[in-house]
């Protein structure tokens, strides 16, 4: 089964939610909020991380999304064009941390387009005429990051 992966609200525009949203014949989203999204910012800062916060929330939400599902592939939209690598690696080291394993063969990129029911699905829930199944809080966030 293939999962295709799209997300309205870019993660970097702080001043909005983020939606991630899937699709392979089911669809669900799970949604971040803009103080949340802050918050985690703030910590990747302090760090001295600011410049990887975005592909990592970024693949954090895809993996809190699809961590339960059965797939042989996930299509993620390009979201991020010559970033697909780094995205890649955090996602798949999320996997092996909680004992799943997926080949990166098994994750590629490539843009969803409009046809795909995960950008109707994600586009919907952040315009607020869906609900979305699962809303990410701060404290599941910082739970992925201390693993």
């Amino acid at each position: 089964m293939i999962i295709y992966i799209d997300q309205s609200g870019k993660v970097e525009y702080t001043s909005k939610h983020t939606v991630i949203a899937y699709s392979n014949g089911k669809k669900s989203a799970l949604i971040i909020k803009a103080k949340d999204k802050r918050a985690i910012q703030k910590v990747f800062r302090q760090v001295g991380k600011g410049r990887t916060f975005v592909f990592w929330l970024f693949s954090t939400l895809i993996f809190l999304l699809v961590r339960d599902l059965e797939f042989k592939e996930i299509v993620i939209d390009t979201e991020y064009p010559g970033k697909s690598d780094i995205i890649k690696n955090y996602l798949l080291e999320h996997f092996r941390r909680c004992g799943k394993k997926v080949l990166p063969s098994e994750i590629s990129f490539q843009e969803i387009g409009k046809k795909c029911e995960a950008h109707w699905h994600g586009y919907y829930v952040f315009t607020g005429k869906r609900k979305a199944e699962k809303v990410i809080v701060l404290r599941e966030i910082l739970q992925e990051m201390t693993k």
